[in-house]
């Protein structure tokens, strides 16, 4: 069977499902990404299916690509990778990440290749549409230690695969990029880049010689616990690194208020799209600041902060549509609201949290015609509006 050439473009635009986004965003990451491995499940297990697909393609460039016999040999695999400078990654559902989470603790601790880097994706099912359980795998990717990036757009779904590995090198931690049902099974149109192929790889074999492994990267204590007192350390350099790339920024309000805004918005995942859609149903694209929160673990408290100051927050509202807030650390800078009143004095309307932010875009247009209108046809003060 010929090649799609769709995973050749090395430029203009092409439609994709969300799961040869992933291995399209493997393909163009910088350098190459030497090792594909993971175990399939809902909902990614047509990213195999589309490994098997280029298969002849992978081969000839020296891609290791390969369905592992279970998620846990999956990340011993990529564990193994960072012995040397390969960037490696694995797929698998949600429970699959409890399955492999042992590895995962040792080789996040120990830390990935410094010229390499490791990205584990995670598909989850937030509302058991097609796996046995609902879940949600930010939480044990805190858990573990290891950063969670959470795409919205397809274009990000794509371009945020390159991004996570550059993440993962900046502080040695391996790198949780969770993608969920509506993600993986849709899609959408992409501008491509070029491909990249690793230099390492299976017709560049490099000779692993036993006397100069890093002892360090063997976890036994007293190295164990010294590593865990470096945990803080990579976290800031790894929340540094994701605001510089632009995973986490402000995008300013493109209408002036004179002061601050009398809402705004902090999104991760497909939130992000959900709200550009409903303030493009409304004629408010650009009327109120967003904070895009791509990684939403560790949090940057700091970028917050900043922008708490353009938001008038004197009523500190917030409403938590699912539980990304609260893995984030968000709930502790005081914007932990959970269906609170809207208006001052606690009058106004109640808005519920409903099923996440897919079942609720009624109570969000309604929050952003509210935040012109108020009550009494004033303006509504004190709103900060978090989406996540």
């Amino acid at each position: 069977m010929p090649l799609d050439p769709r995973f050749l473009a090395e430029s203009g635009r092409a439609v994709f499902t969300g799961n040869e986004l992933l291995v399209k965003g493997c393909l163009e990451t910088e350098g190459g990404v030497s090792l594909l491995t993971g175990y399939p499940g809902s909902p990614v297990a047509g990213f195999f299916d589309c490994l098997s697909d280029i298969s002849d393609l992978l081969k000839g460039k020296g891609v290791r690509a390969f369905q592992a016999n279970n998620e846990a040999l999956s990340v011993a695999a990529l564990n193994g990778s960072q012995m040397l400078p390969c960037r490696g990654i694995a797929a698998m559902k949600s429970v699959g990440v409890h399955v492999a989470s042992d590895a995962l603790a040792l080789g996040n601790l120990a830390g990935a290749h410094p010229e390499g880097g490791a990205v584990l994706i995670a598909g989850d099912d937030p509302w058991c549409e097609s796996t046995q359980v609902p879940a949600d795998s930010r939480f044990l990717l805190e858990h573990l230690r290891m950063p969670v990036l959470e795409p919205g757009d397809p274009q990000q779904v794509k371009d945020w695969i390159g991004l996570s590995f550059a993440l993962s090198r900046v502080a040695g931690l391996y790198i949780g990029y969770v993608v969920i049902t509506a993600q993986a099974d849709g899609g959408g149109t992409v501008i491509c880049r070029p491909n990249c192929f690793p230099d390492l790889n299976t017709h560049q074999r490099r000779q692993l010689e036993t006397a100069q492994v890093d002892l360090n990267k063997v976890l036994l204590p007293p190295r164990t616990w010294q590593e865990e007192l470096r945990i803080p350390e990579r976290f800031a350099r790894t929340i540094a690194e994701a605001r510089r790339l632009g995973v986490n920024r402000i995008i300013p309000a493109a209408r002036s208020y004179g002061g601050v805004a009398p809402l705004g918005f902090i999104v991760t995942g497909m939130a992000g799209p959900y709200l550009a859609h409903v303030l493009a149903d409304l004629g408010l694209v650009g009327a109120f600041p967003v904070l895009q929160m791509g990684m939403s673990y560790p949090a940057d408290v700091s970028l917050v902060d900043e922008f708490a100051g353009l938001v008038d927050e004197r009523d500190g509202l917030a409403l938590r549509l699912n539980a990304a807030s609260n893995s984030a650390g968000l709930g502790d800078r005081g914007f932990g609201g959970h269906g609170r009143r809207l208006g001052r004095g606690g009058g106004g309307r109640r808005f519920g949290a409903g099923r996440g932010l897919g079942r609720s875009r009624g109570r969000l247009r309604g929050l952003c015609q509210l935040a012109f209108l108020g009550d009494q046809g004033e303006a509504l003060g004190g709103t900060l509006f978090l989406v996540s």
